[in-house]
């Protein structure tokens, strides 16, 4: 049986409510890899430690105040509560090492991702996970956020026109999730969530980070009222997502100047990669080091615009947008064979691992081939992660 089929036999066993849901159709023919990533057992225990102390660095007052001219300038303010169901995007280097690509904090597939783990028959990476933390996860969000939610919790799914995103059949997902708890759910487009529903909780994968276009403004004006608990939301992503924070936080000194010893911080930094913010200043300087670098923009999402240095174009790098894109230092993506129908060959991958607050959740892989991830690679897509033997 194709893993596909199988995939989508798994999703209606697990949520019988998705039995006539087009799933054929929403579940795209590379969207899952057959494949099982093979990993040292330090890197699950490399994911947690940075996670719990980049999360440590993100609680502190002096972090914040830091930051405080970013928010202001941004127009936020804290909620109170962070953000479920993030993730820390990593490669692992020659030495095993996790080197740090990006954070996200409306990361997709966690869901999807413990059902493919159910369709490999494979045990979920961090094996106390379950929905029930999710669950949880939402109710910790509300008490943090300073209201008691009614009964039954009113929650909405929302990103731009939910239906004709990629991962559709993730929202369809958690839509049963929520109901199976007794929660009311819908899935709604951004700009009719307040329309169409009185939400106690918005799950927000909108990809307006700041809520700052034209359209976002509404639903930005709810979330400095409190009208509902946004999670993720424009706050969470200022302080851990936004890609200035790399920049920050590869600086000489940055986390010691918080207060952190200098083994805490040189625990952090090992994992992050140097950052540059392009700049008029520093322009000429990093292309005649480019092939040091990875570009992309500092406000964009996934692999769009995104460029390696050692292959990009002067014609291209002319064009990047000055203070608006990052060179990170590249870290070669690492690389495994695998056995496919046509012969052997060699995929890249990269680690997400998912969290909430300080916990590492869940992590898996995504295989590819070519300069970054794509969901469209042959064999490529979401793999599970298992760990060798120590």
């Amino acid at each position: 049986m194709l893993l596909k089929t199988k995939f989508i036999q798994q999703l209606r066993t697990s949520f019988p409510g998705l039995q006539n849901k087009p799933l054929e159709n929403l579940v795209s023919d590379n969207l899952l890899s057959p494949f099982v990533v093979e990993l040292p057992p330090e890197a699950l225990t490399q994911a947690q430690d940075f996670i719990q102390n980049i999360f440590s660095v993100r609680e502190l007052p002096a972090y914040k105040a830091q930051l405080q001219s970013q928010i202001d300038s941004h127009g936020l303010v804290d909620p109170g509560n962070k953000s479920i169901m993030m993730s820390y995007d990593f490669h692992l280097d020659e030495s095993n090492t996790l080197k740090l690509i990006e954070i996200n904090t409306n990361a997709s597939f966690l869901g999807l991702g413990v059902e493919m783990y159910k369709t490999h028959q494979l045990p979920l990476p961090v094996a106390d996970f379950s929905y029930e933390e999710i669950r949880q996860s939402i109710l910790t969000e509300m008490h943090l956020f300073g209201k008691t939610p009614s009964e039954p919790l009113q929650i909405v799914t929302t990103d731009e026109t939910p239906e004709s995103q990629r991962l559709y059949a993730e929202f369809l997902l958690y839509h049963e999730l929520f109901q199976s708890w007794g929660w009311k759910s819908k899935i709604l487009d951004y700009r009719e969530v307040f329309e169409k529903s009185s939400p106690d909780f918005i799950y927000n994968r909108h990809t307006d980070f700041f809520l700052s276009s034209a359209l976002s403004l509404p639903l930005k004006e709810k979330f400095l009222n409190k009208a509902a608990c946004f999670s993720p939301n424009p706050y969470e992503y200022l302080l851990l997502a936004d890609k200035n924070r790399m920049v920050e936080w590869s600086q000489a000194n940055f986390f010691e100047g918080l207060g952190l010893s200098g083994a805490a911080s040189e625990s952090l930094r090992k994992h992050i990669p140097r950052a540059i913010d392009l700049s008029p200043e520093n322009k000429d300087a990093i292309w005649s080091q480019r092939k040091k670098y990875f570009f992309k923009p500092m406000n964009a999402f996934g692999s769009k615009q995104s460029y390696r240095g050692s292959t990009v174009s002067r014609k291209t790098f002319e064009a990047l947008p000055l203070n608006e894109t990052l060179a990170q230092e590249y870290v070669l993506a690492p690389e495994g064979e695998h056995l496919t129908p046509e012969g052997p060959q060699k995929f890249k991958y990269d680690l997400r691992c998912y969290a909430y607050q300080g916990r590492l959740q869940m992590m898996l892989a995504r295989l590819y081939q070519g300069q970054v991830t794509n969901l469209q690679t042959p064999y490529g897509g979401f793999a599970p992660v298992s760990f060798r033997p120590v």
